[in-house]
């Protein structure tokens, strides 16, 4: 089970929203219960104690009475939100105004791993997961890799990623990039017959 969830970034918010894929032409939703949610939490980045950390601070946060369409109705906003920021409907300022507004009335506390702070919300369930995503988010925000969040060249593919180096066109070799290079050389082998 853990191994379909795509988690192509070290962000945890932009895995979150990376929840659904496309195969075979289709649009798959791979939360589907609180069970799913548990299973993408037990999908560790090897070496990355911060992301790891931030994985089982959403894990603490699930409990049963999280309505999961009330998620995924957050996720589609996360999702929305920031391909109007990447199709320039709104600004680097909306997109901070959008998280500052939303996590006003959700507290947090720091603790310490080492001597790096971890933000730690407060409120468990949807609040909780709501608080650790604009966290993340805001995270990326100041350290500029928000300016580098780009959806995949494969138009029917939802998947965004932090695009590091500037060059990068698909969310994965595995998931698109190589689809499209074995279209692409049968198509070029089919001109040539």
């Amino acid at each position: 089970m853990r191994d379909m969830f795509p988690n192509i970034t070290d962000s945890i918010s932009l895995n979150f929203i990376n929840s659904r894929i496309v195969r075979k032409g289709r649009l798959i939703e791979l939360v589907n219960n609180v069970k799913d949610l548990e299973a993408w939490t037990e999908s560790p980045i090897d070496g990355n104690t911060h992301y790891n950390t931030q994985l089982s601070t959403f894990n603490s946060c699930l409990d049963n009475n999280i309505d999961i369409n009330d998620l995924l109705e957050f996720r589609s906003e996360l999702y929305s939100v920031l391909l109007d920021l990447l199709d320039k409907k709104i600004s680097i300022s909306d997109f901070k105004l959008f998280i500052e507004i939303n996590t006003l009335n959700n507290p947090f506390s720091i603790i310490f791993i080492q001597n790096t702070p971890i933000f730690v919300p407060v409120k468990s369930g949807l609040a909780g997961i709501k608080t650790l995503m604009f966290l993340d988010l805001s995270r990326l925000v100041e350290n500029g890799d928000i300016n580098k969040v780009s959806k995949c060249a494969n138009d029917s593919c939802p998947l965004i990623f932090i695009n590091k180096n500037g060059r990068r066109k698909w969310c994965s070799m595995k998931i698109c990039g190589n689809r499209y290079k074995v279209e692409r050389y049968e198509n070029k082998n089919r001109e040539n017959e």
